[in-house]
This record gives structure tokens, sequence and C-alpha cells, in this order.
């Protein structure tokens, strides 16, 4: 026998080859479907967050705009009361931070 015959891969070996590469191919389509699923999943998911933000930042805007239409007035209809409030927070917060 010649060295070619002899490193010569044989039926058997060619058909196992193929066997395990058809194999390995099956996994890899059935990994890439579930990576697929998942990569639809996690989207669904970052979008439903995003929108729940969006609802949010709109409701925090509203409640700070009413805030602050509420504390426009009180100082509009009593604007010595309103100075007094915020000397009294100015003082009470310097001695917060001094400490």
């Amino acid at each position: 026998m010649t060295q070619a015959e002899t490193t010569r891969p044989s039926a058997e070996t060619i058909s196992q080859t193929e066997e395990v590469a058809a194999k390995v191919h099956e996994a890899v389509d059935r990994i890439a479907a579930q990576a697929e699923r998942a990569e639809q999943q996690i989207r669904a998911a970052a979008e439903e967050v995003q929108q729940r933000l969006r609802a949010s930042k709109s409701r925090v805007r509203e409640t700070g705009e009413r805030a602050s239409g509420k504390v426009t007035h009180y100082v509009d209809e009593h604007p010595w009361a309103s100075l007094g409030l915020a000397f009294g927070a100015g003082v009470i917060l310097s001695a917060l931070m001094r400490r």
C-alpha cells in the first residue's frame, strides 16, 4: 500500500463525518431559532419599558407644571408670606449645611 492509500479517508469515515456535520448544522439551526425568539422577546420588553418611561415622563412633567402653577399663584396672592417662607427655608437650609 502506498502512502496516499493509507491517508485517504474510508467511505465509513466520510459517512460519519457527514453525519456529524449534519447534526452540527441542526444544532446551529436550533440555536439560531432560539436566539431569534429571545431577540424578539427582548425587543418587545424594551419597547414596553420605553413606552412606560414616556408615560412616566409625561406624568412627572404635568405634575411639575401643576405644582409650579400653584406656587406661582400663591406667590402672586401672598407676596410677603412667600418672602417670609423663603427666608425661613434659607435659614434652616443654611443651619443644616453648617453641620
